[in-house]
């Protein structure tokens, strides 16, 4: 025997990957090793005589067991920061990669938005055909009376206490509170707690009557952001050592029309309600002294003593 094929023999004895093809010699393909001249020759006669009978050559490696000792993303799946304007030798130093000058070189020089057309008019603008998005719109998060019963029976809300969107807020009856919350009368057969006491910022007619109907009242507040904030979160300004703020009137004429309103039971028109019969009162008692003065007698004058008809 040649010391080339004595040194091939002793190599392939030797080699880690022995185990695995002794584990696929259960096999039904059998695979036999010819004479070749080169470590090179035995894998290439063994591959092309898989192909020509249309399988799969066997795998001649091992893969290496994972452990908690090698484990690691899959290749590709991270990438490194990007850390720029950091020296020339990382190739993203001085200009971060964006080169001289240019529109591509300047803040802001992202992808621009799908109706954006270069600056011009734009087509929607130059031939309007319908809608708008109102900028002035209101974000008010709807409630429905049958959430409201459900929460009312479940004991997360109090219906002896007034019930604020303080009250709705802690209670998680509603979320995300923007600019508000509007009461709508879906499920209003569902509603049997009785004289319900809600304030809130907008209320549908539906709601309102089947509020009422049971003997409750309902009050429709005006809240800016601010406002708003310290109804729901005091707690904020109170950490911070500032005052609470006062609850604001509305400015805008839609508003002040509104919250004027007998109908949607504004809180301006319930606050004229309450100055009228407090004015009224006030009338009535003057009117009462003003009798009594009218009685009384004047002093340093005896008062005359009825006649006796005889």
């Amino acid at each position: 025997m040649s010391l080339t094929r004595l040194l091939q023999r002793l190599s392939i004895a030797h080699s880690p990957v022995q185990p695995a093809r002794a584990a696929c010699a259960h096999l039904s393909t059998v695979v036999h090793r010819p004479q070749a001249t080169s470590s090179r020759a035995p894998y290439t006669a063994l591959d092309a005589r898989a192909g020509s009978r249309g399988v799969r050559a066997a795998r001649t490696y091992a893969t290496e067991a994972s452990n908690l000792g090698n484990l690691s993303p899959a290749p590709g799946s991270t990438h490194s920061r990007k850390r720029v304007g950091r020296g020339r030798g990382s190739g993203l130093g001085k200009t971060s990669g964006k080169g001289h000058k240019g529109q591509k070189a300047r803040s802001g020089n992202g992808k621009p938005a799908a109706h954006f057309e270069g600056g011009q008019t734009p087509l929607t603008r130059r031939y309007p055909k319908r809608g708008f998005t109102n900028i002035n719109k209101e974000k008010l998060v709807p409630l429905n009376l049958n959430r409201l019963q459900h929460w009312i029976d479940r004991g997360l809300i109090d219906p002896s206490m007034p019930i604020t969107m303080k009250e709705l807020k802690e209670s998680r009856c509603v979320h995300g509170i923007k600019d508000g919350v509007k009461l709508l009368g879906d499920g209003a057969e569902y509603l049997t707690a009785p004289n319900l006491h809600i304030t809130v910022s907008k209320a549908s007619e539906s709601a309102i009557k089947a509020i009422e109907k049971l003997g409750g009242t309902i009050i429709s507040r005006y809240y800016n952001r601010l406002t708003l904030r310290a109804l729901v979160r005091p707690d904020m300004f109170i950490k911070k050592g500032k005052k609470i703020p006062r609850d604001a009137d509305p400015i805008a004429r839609r508003d002040l029309v509104y919250y004027s309103s007998e109908e949607k039971r504004g809180y301006l028109w319930v606050r004229a309600q309450a100055d009228q019969t407090m004015a009224e009162m006030e009338a009535a008692e003057a009117g009462e002294a003003s009798e009594v003065s009218e009685v009384k007698p004047v002093e340093g004058e005896q008062a005359k003593q009825p006649e006796v008809s005889a």
